[in-house]
């Protein structure tokens, strides 16, 4: 089997978005027609399409195609899919490649909740089954969760660990997603939908078609160019493979039998001791286990390594004779302005190397942050922080790309009742917490708070008394928030442009004169606050 290269792994993500049908495009629309294939006739899913052989029956296709349930979807917008995907023969065998690590783990999966499986191929739209794939809207992993939706369905999210990227738990957490939405809205094409758009624009776009006496699905509703072409996406998927061959494709055969297993180290692990111990590469083992951000596997009771089932024996042997030690990295607390290259000196590792391992981008001189080098038997144990100890007090929140959360230690809670005029912002402000912190800490999803609510807040570090006025609250809240630009879609709405960056319509008006005025156009700017 082809390996992919670690150092390839962002290659792929950009490739795949090279390669992704044009309506998965940031700024694009349907794939026209005008593609000299004609037409493809609706394919009957319900139907078997051959007698399987016993070679086709041991493919996990033929489980895939079994488990087809939804509704068809005959439109101009599944026949341009269809057709994009018929004209692209070489993407499809790269998905499917890709995919073979992680779909018959997807796939049991589904069919163990009696769902449709036409659900285990939605990572081929939303991520290509690229597994540590990013969008412009900070989604992540095969899923795509966004962080506010994969810390409402418990993805953790560590200076060590990305559990959106986490194969097994973002597949658990995106499946009771998509059961919660098929509950809402009794039908899987909405459920898809506002997978896609979110459950409150679909509720409301339901209640306004619901008003004019119109029918109540997917069809019917006003919505967003990108959510008009996901659904249509994963119904042409779907027709593709319930028959390649009516598109003149060949899917690669996928075997219908385990590809990993998870295993409980019961201690923390360099990576590449762990790859060295299982006979495997760092590159397989790191497409197993993208959700690890460091070179190290940091140990919880309900975190499981992910290994090739045919290398966890020897691992596992392995393993109970290796006397040698399982670290070699060690988390270290920078000074404020200390220069990295003196700390790569010090700690005898190549700047580049340190720099890779803590994906510090171009900085030059740390900033109090937390990163982690090699370990030095001679260094002060006051200079060294336990791994163990870092890995339960890690906050569970994430910085941009090139800074890492430091650490907190414990401190002690207390109530905080919401008064007139106080702000999420100001609030964290007056606590010496992040926002996100904070966020975390109530399991809020938004930056909006009421008068009167309750608020668990840290006492361990107030800094300044609260400002005494609504808009002076503001000001002090947002001012030294960091911000990134997003360019305005056809179709876009405020509220859609807020819940994909998980900030509030209010925050998106106070920094953008075209949202505040109501002038929302494709082609405007928005600066996004990124809160943290």
């Amino acid at each position: 089997m082809h390996i992919i290269p670690f150092h390839l792994l962002s290659l792929f993500a950009f490739a795949a978005s090279l390669f992704v049908p044009p309506a998965m495009a940031d700024d694009a629309g349907v794939p026209t027609n005008d593609t000299g294939l004609p037409m493809q006739a609706p394919v009957d899913v319900a139907q078997p399409i051959l007698s399987l052989t016993p070679t086709e029956q041991a493919d996990l296709w033929a489980r895939v195609r079994h488990g087809f349930k939804m509704e068809n979807l005959d439109n101009a917008q599944v026949r341009a899919q269809e057709q994009f995907y018929a004209k692209n023969p070489e993407y499809m065998r790269r998905v499917v490649e890709r995919s073979r690590r992680y779909l018959y783990f997807i796939v049991g999966e589904v069919e163990r909740r009696g769902m449709p499986t036409e659900l285990a191929l939605l990572p081929i739209v939303e991520s290509a089954f690229v597994p540590k794939a990013q969008s412009h809207a900070m989604a992540s992993g095969l899923w795509q969760f966004i962080p506010a939706t994969g810390q409402r369905y418990g993805l953790e999210r560590t200076w060590w660990y990305d559990g959106r990227q986490d194969v097994m738990a973002a597949t658990y957490a995106a499946l009771d997603y998509l059961q919660d939405l098929y509950n809402q809205f009794g039908d899987w094409q909405l459920a898809l939908a506002a997978y896609n758009w979110g459950e409150g624009g679909v509720g409301r776009a339901l209640a306004k078609t619901r008003a004019k006496g119109l029918d109540d699905d997917f069809e019917s509703i006003r919505k967003p160019r990108e959510t008009e072409n996901y659904v249509p996406k994963l119904i042409a998927v779907r027709n593709i493979i319930a028959n390649p061959a009516a598109y003149g494709l060949t899917l690669p055969s996928v075997p219908d039998k385990p590809y990993f297993q998870p295993v409980a180290t019961g201690r923390h692990m360099d990576l590449q001791v762990v790859a060295k111990l299982a006979g495997t590469t760092m590159e397989e083992l790191l497409m197993l286990n993208p959700g690890l951000i460091r070179p190290v596997f940091a140990h919880k009771e309900d975190r499981k390594l992910l290994l090739p089932i045919d290398n966890v024996e020897k691992f596992e042997q392995n393993l109970k004779s290796y006397d040698a030690p399982l670290l070699s990295w060690q988390p270290y607390v920078t000074k404020r302005g200390e220069s990295l290259e003196a700390i790569a000196s010090r700690f005898n590792i190549q700047m580049a190397e340190l720099k890779d391992v803590n994906k510090l981008g171009n900085i030059r001189a740390a900033n109090g942050q937390t990163i982690l080098v090699p370990i030095r038997a001679d260094m002060n144990i006051s200079d060294r922080q336990n791994l163990a100890s870092i890995i339960s007090s890690a906050v569970a929140t994430v910085g941009d790309s090139n800074e890492i959360a430091p650490s907190k230690p414990k401190t002690t809670l207390i109530q905080h009742k919401v008064g007139k005029g106080e702000t999420l912002f100001s609030i964290a402000k007056h606590y010496g917490m992040p926002v996100a912190e904070l966020k975390v800490l109530n399991g809020l999803s938004s930056n909006g708070v009421s008068i009167g609510n309750n608020l668990k807040v840290s006492a361990g570090a107030m800094t300044a008394s609260l400002p005494s006025n609504s808009k002076t609250a503001e000001k002090e809240g947002v001012k030294h928030a960091k911000t990134r630009l997003y360019i305005v879609r056809n179709g876009d709405t405020l509220d859609e442009i807020a819940r994909k960056h998980d900030v509030s319509v209010g925050e998106l008006r106070k920094w953008n004169r075209p949202a505040a005025r109501g002038m929302l156009r494709a082609g405007y700017k928005l600066q996004i606050p990124h809160m943290r």
